[in-house]
């Protein structure tokens, strides 16, 4: 009997360990942050310039669930006694527009102008923000972008909504200016400790024979591409810029919903 005691101990003790290096880097810092939060359950912001405002872009969350392709990872398919359509808020139109936090042709300056209206309309439990590639027009990133992305985040952390930052996708004749984005908005990510969705990094993987341009980024080499936006099987993961945005923030918005939203998983 001791030494299943003992046995049962050593595996609990594995299984916590297990756990805790699956733990993400930035858990206990958005518990905090979600800890004082007395907004919009549900709600989800999304802050950014036209790859954001588009409706090809998380509306299809208003009404299609994603259950189908999620991957088998530990975390529940759905809400409990509920689907995703009926969960999320905002994924509808009235997620879209200046009032809301995105629009075409938006730099980061003019981003950082409406988050606070848009903060306090809303009042978001999280914001996916993707923002960066008007900043990076010519190959040249333009000045202050760093500072106003930082500003953005701590909008919203001081509103204790949970910033989800997004990598802006490869944008035809400015890989250098997009490189320079990508690693403020990764060095961000790990200095907050925020949750962070890699968007450039999903469509150079999933890119056929490693080309973008005319792929996943479309004919005018800046926006993603279109087709079936909510559809998030591997084929079309790798035609549908949009429908690998969607799948990306998803994920990245899915994790963050049941381990710090409404915790699901130890």
């Amino acid at each position: 009997m001791q030494r299943w005691t003992k046995w049962m101990a050593l595996a609990a003790c594995l299984a916590q360990g297990v756990r805790a290096a699956e733990a993400p880097y930035w858990l206990d810092a958005m518990k905090k942050v979600n800890a004082a939060f007395d907004g919009n359950p549900g709600y989800v912001a999304q802050f950014g310039d036209s790859i954001t405002y588009s409706m090809a872009f998380w509306k299809p969350f208003s009404w299609s669930d994603p259950d189908a392709f999620l991957p088998d990872d530990g975390l529940p398919k759905k809400p409990a006694g509920a689907r995703w359509r009926d969960t999320l808020k905002g994924a509808g139109n009235e997620g879209k527009g200046g009032e809301a936090g995105n629009y075409s042709g938006w730099t980061a300056a003019q981003l950082l102008k409406a988050v606070p209206s848009a903060l306090a309309r809303n009042k978001p439990e999280a914001a996916i923000i993707m923002i960066g590639t008007n900043d990076s027009r010519g190959n040249k990133l333009r000045p202050g972008y760093a500072e106003e992305l930082a500003k953005i985040v701590q909008l919203c952390l001081d509103a204790h909504c949970v910033p989800i930052l997004s990598t802006i996708p490869p944008m035809r004749g400015c890989p250098d200016s997009v490189a320079e984005a990508n690693k403020i908005v990764q060095a961000l990510a790990a200095k907050q400790n925020l949750p962070l969705v890699d968007y450039h990094a999903a469509i150079l993987k999933h890119a056929p024979d490693g080309k973008w341009d005319g792929t996943l980024i479309s004919g005018d080499g800046v926006h993603p591409s279109g087709g079936d936006t909510q559809d998030f099987s591997k084929e079309n993961l790798a035609k549908s810029g949009y429908a690998l945005r969607n799948y990306v923030s998803f994920l990245g918005y899915r994790e963050v919903y049941f381990k710090v939203l409404h915790p699901a998983v130890p």
